[in-house]
């Protein structure tokens, strides 16, 4: 962009001719100068003029000392302007770039769409695939895949689709959070295609979807990056495609991965379309509901330990003594894949700081790991027997849970559930604080039809060797259809039935079918909540969060957060990246988990 300075030499020289001894300044001007010639006609008019004026009244020795003064100011002036119009002119004339690498403060960059339409990175809606756990069984390699999608424009998403391939032979063995259609191309390769539930459909601009995940199995290794995402922005169709050719891509920045590649601790999502993965929680404080033992006190204290076998009065608990009871605690992730925590310490910690009287062990039938589906039984009944000692040596009550979830209808595996309760209850008929919970979160699964012929064959296995243990009961659509049971109970007089939340998504509508069961007489125990989303993850919903608190300390129902783990998400109640499995200060808990110990300690 720069001139040769021909006009500046000129504008100088007409100062020069009138001094002596300036050959030197002359050769100086036309070497260093190199101005872009627009700049030099501001000057035109001040140099004319004090050449004249110079050429009439100063004298030789003035003439060259303004001379020489003049050269410099212009010298200077010049190239600082001629660098500024540089660097402007840059600046205005070249796009917006940001690759991978180039980011600060782990921040996403936003992207102008109409700078940048040149690659799938550039694009308005961008996808990221994050391996995570991986294992073989019977000759298949089995993989754990989380999906990001991200709004990386300016507008909202208001929904999506997202198509990729997956190699031959790939099964998809589970999903969360998402709907699954799989296709099979001519030469054999796999696609599917992933499509939204209803609360992670629309996506705001900035922001990027959470929860959503799938485990597949293959023969062969196969990797996976290509996509084809359809997004829909302000009612137009947009497709973006990556080869998966074109390096990391930009959804990564500032994700942290802290998944375990140890199988057994592994890290699996529990839920496929608009279910509950049991979930998370984070809030504010809790309110007392007085006279209650074994939950707060009347005072406002902390939940006094167990005393004594539980019963059902009306749609209270009581204890040995007749005193109302509202137990307060922590559920376990699935044992097979944090078995970590289930130990005295954890345990003591969670009852003298937390305030809890109650632990739920939550043992998986179907996903990986689980009771029925290939994992160590044996190892598993030994988590259970350690959990049931230390809570029986601390004075807390202890839920052994039967947590079924991708298997959907409890009947799926009910002759293992009959042999599994018979075996805990022959054992454990002298332990007054164990409590059965016989089936976690049915689904569609009718409660006359499917559930309660279920619950009956079960509990009469559990009563031929104890018969006066609290037996709860799980509920059709991830255990929320508690009303259904109204008019229907079990001829069982010691059984609750489950309702689980998840306070971002379950909010008023599903507090009214509380109120209705209760208020229909019917018993009701919520032994797994969150106060996030209903993915396990998500923001968290403090409101809706404290308006079910109430609702529960107000009616006398007894609650259970999710999940003791350092999983990476919202409903996790230890940090992350926290190692500790007990003795856990403020500081080592998630936001999930700050809230529920402060709703626990009343």
């Amino acid at each position: 962009m720069f001139g040769n300075g021909t006009l500046c030499a000129f504008y100088i020289q007409m100062v020069l001719n009138h001094v002596e001894s300036c050959s030197i300044i002359i050769t100086i001007v036309n070497v260093i100068l190199k101005i872009n010639s627009r700049l030099l006609r501001i000057f035109h008019r001040l140099f004319a003029t004090s050449c004249s004026e110079m050429r009439n009244t100063m004298d030789k020795k003035k003439k060259i000392l303004i001379g020489a003064v003049l050269t410099v100011v212009i010298l200077l002036a010049g190239v600082m302007a001629g660098f500024l119009f540089a660097n402007a002119e840059k600046k205005g004339s070249s796009p917006q770039n940001v690759e991978n690498g180039a980011l600060t403060n782990n921040e996403r960059p936003v992207y102008d769409e109409k700078e940048s339409t040149e690659s799938p990175k550039n694009q308005e809606a961008q996808a990221q695939f994050t391996p995570g756990n991986a294992w073989e069984s019977d000759g298949r390699k089995y993989i754990q895949y989380e999906l990001n999608i991200f709004s990386t424009g300016k507008k909202n998403i208001e929904s999506w689709k997202i198509t990729f391939p997956a190699g031959s032979g790939t099964v998809m063995e589970q999903s969360w959070n998402c709907g699954v259609e799989s296709s099979t191309a001519e030469d054999g390769t796999v696609s599917f295609t992933l499509s939204p539930v209803d609360y992670n459909r629309e996506i705001p601009a900035g922001e990027h979807t959470q929860g959503i995940g799938f485990i597949i199995s293959r023969t062969e290794n196969y990797e996976l990056k290509a996509y084809q995402l359809e997004a829909v922005i302000e009612g137009v169709a947009v497709t973006v495609t990556d080869d998966g050719q074109s390096g990391d891509s930009l959804a990564e920045q500032g994700q942290d991965n802290h998944q375990s590649d140890d199988s057994q601790t592994g890290i699996i999502k529990e839920e496929t379309q608009n279910g509950q993965t049991g979930g998370s929680s984070d809030g504010s404080q809790n309110s007392d509901s007085s006279g209650k033992s074994g939950g707060s006190s009347g005072t406002g204290g902390s939940p006094r330990p167990a005393s004594g076998g539980l019963r059902v009065s009306g749609t209270m608990l009581t204890d040995a003594s007749g005193n109302a009871v509202q137990l307060r605690g922590v559920s376990t992730h699935g044992l097979a894949w944090f078995p970590e925590y289930v130990n005295k310490e954890a345990f003591e910690t969670l009852r003298d700081d937390w305030g809890a009287n109650v632990v739920r062990l939550a043992m998986y039938t179907e996903e990986y790991g689980g009771y029925c589906n290939g994992g160590d039984k044996e190892a598993l009944k030994q988590l259970i027997d350690d959990g049931v000692s230390y809570a029986t040596e601390l004075g807390m009550y202890v839920i052994i849970d039967w947590h079924i979830l991708s298997d959907g209808n409890p009947n799926r595996n009910k002759e293992e559930a009959k042999a599994f309760f018979s075996e805990m209850a022959d054992k454990y008929a002298g332990h007054n604080n164990v409590i059965y919970e016989i089936c976690n979160e049915p689904q569609n699964s009718d409660w006359n039809g499917q559930i309660k012929p279920y619950a009956e064959d079960v509990i009469s296995c559990i009563r031929q060797y104890d018969s006066s243990a609290l037996i709860l009961v799980g509920t059709n659509t991830w255990s929320q259809d508690i009303d259904a049971v109204a008019g229907n109970e079990l001829d069982d007089d010691n059984v609750m039935y489950v309702l689980h939340f998840y306070a971002g998504t379950h909010k008023a509508s599903l507090r009214s079918k509380l109120e209705s069961a209760l208020n229909a007489g019917v018993p009701v125990f919520v032994s797994e909540c969150s106060i996030c989303d209903a993915s396990g993850n998500g923001g968290i919903d403090y409101d809706s969060a404290q308006s079910w608190l109430d609702l529960l300390n107000d009616r006398g129902v007894s609650f259970l957060a999710w999940s003791l783990s350092n999983k990476n998400e919202t409903s996790a109640l230890i940090q992350p990246g926290c190692s500790k499995t007990g003795g856990w200060t403020e500081d080592d808990l998630s936001e999930t988990g700050r809230w529920f110990r402060k709703a626990i300690q009343g």
